[in-house]
């Protein structure tokens, strides 16, 4: 007589191991001072999940302060002398002296002003990379083009600025546009003042700082955006290279 009644099995049953999700390694703090020593690992982090609010925040709020502080030694009156002489136009000593204290009103808002326009302005740079990682073929989306951009100008940013605010200290009062020379990390703070404007524009955008964040959006794109390094070269080279061609041709306009 068959047995027709079930037996249950005692073979186990083969099934796959569950996959780990991915979890990132690093904090949004963290990655702000390994940005300094182990940028690699950051960006591969941030591949993983992207931060950008903490750094946005410190990143905005550190430039406002060095505006505060850097502010109050800007000598407003060579500045708008300086202005109108390269414009060729005079004006009387009533005029440029009502001049002078509507620009001293109006830069008591420069901070305010500084806070509200800074997001904005990070938001738009990292739009600008994002198209250019989408024409480069990348799966890369807007929140880690955005993180890589914020984590890439991190570093020379807060450099920069921290060494403005200290260096600007030793001196009493300048014309504005000695600011950008206060730091002598730029070609144009080499160059004689009676050069063409175009040159000292494009001059000037050339400093070390900005160099430093080049690099490292390249490694930032090339592993967030998986691709080349030549590839993540051209995703951040195309735009600075409008900028430096932007900023000579409207020193052109206006010299």
């Amino acid at each position: 007589m068959e047995e027709t009644t079930d037996r249950p099995s005692y073979e186990p049953e083969l099934t796959e191991p569950p996959t780990p999700s991915t979890q990132p390694k690093y904090s949004a703090a963290q990655r702000l001072w390994m940005m300094f020593t182990s940028p690699g690992e950051v960006f591969s982090d941030i591949g993983v999940k992207p931060t950008w609010v903490l750094i946005m925040a410190i990143v905005v709020l550190l430039g406002v302060g060095a505006q505060a502080i850097i502010i109050q030694h800007i000598d407003t009156e060579a500045t708008i002398r300086a202005s109108y002489e390269q414009r060729g136009q005079e004006l009387s000593e009533a005029q440029i002296e009502n001049v002078v204290e509507q620009a001293e009103k109006f830069s008591r808002f420069g901070p305010i002003i500084g806070l509200v326009l800074a997001p904005i302005a990070w938001v738009i740079m990292a739009a600008i990379f994002f198209v250019m990682l989408k024409l480069t073929s990348s799966d890369a989306d807007y929140p880690r083009a955005l993180s890589t951009t914020l984590h890439g100008y991190w570093p020379p940013t807060v450099v920069q600025l921290v060494l403005m605010a200290m260096l600007v200290q030793r001196v009493d009062k300048v014309p504005q546009s000695e600011l950008v020379h206060i730091v002598k990390a730029n070609l144009g703070a080499f160059l004689s003042a009676d050069m063409p404007a175009w040159l000292m524009a494009a001059a000037g955008t050339i400093s070390i700082f900005n160099i430093w964040a080049v690099i490292l959006l390249i490694m930032g794109f090339s592993t967030v955006g998986k691709m080349s390094r030549s590839k993540a070269a051209v995703v951040t080279l195309v735009p600075w290279g409008v900028w430096i061609v932007g900023k000579a041709a409207w020193a052109v306009v206006t010299s």
